[in-house]
């Protein structure tokens, strides 16, 4: 009967002790809400990996990445990204997640943000996880978010997924520029609400799991002013109220340094280069530009003026000349 005991006792132990090894508890732990013994751990995974692309070892860089991403050939790939990114600018931690999943196919992680408030949104496999967030440590105003998602494997933490997008143009969020688009658009500054939202758009996305709460309405919005200027605007445009009447051919947003702002095309008959004359003539366009395209040079810094003597071509290099100039 003693050996029975015993024997049923080891048994016990034994269940309890693979049970403990296989359950975790579900959840999400966030920045120093995360243990601090794991954390440090994969801070430190992360400078290694940092490490290896300012080395420029494409190679090491391997060492880091899942089987699948290896065998898939998408090293090179991510490693560019990286690369690129990572010579403009150094980049720190700003959010990091450890994770144990609950669903496998789509799982979630929500966090209030104010106006800013997103979802990111993946695979929960495995179920094991860690995702971590970097954005660049100068304050320039278009920044770049690099989004490292690692998973937990039965040979080690590895890269699943690495994005690398924009976060921020001229210094606003998407949420941000959408709430400085209606204040245009409420202000009848229909080119200003437009120009916005299309900013808005190249940085809704900060990388592939990531939704911000307010995603639909942003884009509902953009397509309902998007759609009111293609329906109300059509190009060219001849500004008749200006002698020589330019012809404004397209508007586009060109990147600098210092932001990214309209860029308005036209086609002028004066002599490019007698740069007094075509600036002149600019000064006369923006005294009637933003009646014609309500508010188009509103709500930004700069706007660039690009003056053709004939239509742009993509086969053919045209002579132009641009003027940055400030916003009003």
């Amino acid at each position: 009967m003693k050996s029975t005991l015993n024997l049923f006792k080891l048994l016990s132990i034994a269940l309890v002790c693979i049970l403990q090894s296989c359950s975790q508890e579900i959840g999400v732990w966030k920045n120093d809400k995360i243990a601090e013994s794991e954390r440090e751990d994969l801070h430190q995974l992360n400078d290694a990996v940092f490490k290896t692309v300012s080395e420029n070892d494409d190679k090491k860089f391997g060492n880091y990445l899942t089987n699948e991403l290896l065998k898939d050939n998408y090293s090179n790939k991510l490693f560019s990204q990286l690369y690129g990114t990572t010579r403009k600018d150094s980049f720190k931690l700003v959010d990091d997640f450890y994770v144990i999943n609950k669903y496998i196919d789509s799982d979630t992680i929500k966090v209030a943000n104010g106006i800013n408030s997103y979802k990111l949104i993946y695979n929960g496999d495995p179920q094991e996880m860690y995702i971590a967030t970097f954005l660049p440590k100068s304050r320039t105003p278009n920044q770049y978010m690099i989004t490292l998602i690692y998973g937990h494997y039965n040979y080690g933490w590895k890269i699943k997924d690495v994005d690398v997008a924009p976060y921020t143009i001229n210094g606003k969020t998407a949420p941000e520029l959408y709430q400085q688009a209606k204040l245009a658009y409420r202000a009848q500054n229909l080119f200003a609400a437009a120009n916005t939202l299309q900013l808005l758009q190249s940085c809704s996305r900060p990388n592939n799991a990531w939704q911000y709460d307010s995603e639909a309405e942003m884009y509902s919005f953009a397509g309902e002013v998007i759609n009111k200027v293609n329906e109300g605007y059509k190009f060219p445009l001849k500004l008749t109220s200006v002698d020589g009447a330019p012809t404004i051919i397209r508007l586009y947003h060109t990147t600098f340094n210092d932001g990214t702002f309209p860029n308005i095309c036209y086609i002028t008959k004066k002599n490019l280069k007698d740069v007094e004359a075509v600036e002149r003539e600019n000064a006369e366009i923006r005294k009637t530009i933003n009646t014609l395209l309500p508010g188009v040079e509103k709500n930004s810094p700069y706007i660039v003026y690009s003056a053709y003597n004939e239509m742009p071509s993509q086969n053919a290099v045209r002579e132009h000349y641009d003027m940055k100039v400030k916003g009003l």
